[in-house]
């Protein structure tokens, strides 16, 4: 990535740090650093297998599915690994949270793409390489708070928390 955008990437966490609290209080937070990609891991445990949610940046292309041009804001679900019950029972039934998610971003108008057969199996993206620096942190930061809605309604922040037995 030609131009740097850390501070405005640091600036768009601690502006989303707040009103994510208390709902992702039930899930392990980890940060994520690397070339292709920062931001905060939401995660339980299922024994050995881990599912959960994801806010960040990718700052390389193809680091997640789709997002072709960084940096690009990006919110995931996730269940690891494929295939494991805890991956089917999320993506696979019908009912699966998944699938619920999918459905209410695309009522609400913040459609995820889908991937049932992927670890990272509900992305949304936007690319932020147009937008001045001057309203970047606020784009970014929208986005997030846009793509929890659909979270919420579908209850897949719940759904995630009976499937599992433990942050991680």
């Amino acid at each position: 990535m030609e131009d740097d955008r850390a501070a405005e990437i640091a600036a768009t966490f601690r502006r989303i740090q707040r009103p994510l609290r208390w709902p992702m209080a039930d899930f392990a937070r980890t940060r994520i650093a690397n070339r292709g990609f920062v931001g905060f891991r939401f995660s339980r445990l299922q024994g050995r297998a881990a599912a959960g949610f994801c806010f960040g940046f990718a700052l390389r292309d193809n680091v997640v599915a789709g997002a072709n041009n960084p940096p690009e804001a990006v919110a995931y679900a996730f269940a690891r690994p494929v295939p494991s019950s805890l991956h089917a029972r999320l993506t696979a039934r019908a009912d699966a949270a998944g699938r619920r998610l999918i459905a209410s971003g695309r009522k609400m108008g913040f459609r995820f793409e889908y991937f049932p057969e992927e670890e990272k199996f509900a992305v949304r993206h936007r690319s932020l390489a147009r937008v001045p620096r001057e309203i970047f942190v606020l784009v970014a930061s929208d986005f997030f708070m846009l793509s929890y809605a659909p979270l919420r309604a579908s209850r897949f922040l719940e759904r995630v928390k009976r499937a599992t037995s433990r942050p991680g």
